[in-house]
């Protein structure tokens, strides 16, 4: 298991490392965990991983937390 951390202070910062994370995705299928405290920028890294790997619209990805 290889294990990589990101930091960032922006949510474009923190879409930027999805678009990166997306790379390290591919070839799928791969697995990552995401965890961290409520609000900590979880979804926001989906999103920049989904749009970088032309799965979803930023906007349509949601936290299960907001619903």
């Amino acid at each position: 298991m290889i294990e990589r951390r990101f930091k960032t202070r922006s949510v474009n910062g923190t879409l930027a490392i999805g678009e990166n994370v997306a790379e390290l995705l591919l070839p799928a299928p791969r697995l990552i965990v995401l965890r961290g405290e409520l609000g900590a920028g979880k979804t926001t890294l989906v999103k920049g991983i989904a749009a970088s790997l032309g799965a979803a619209e930023p906007e349509d990805v949601t936290s299960p937390t907001s619903r």
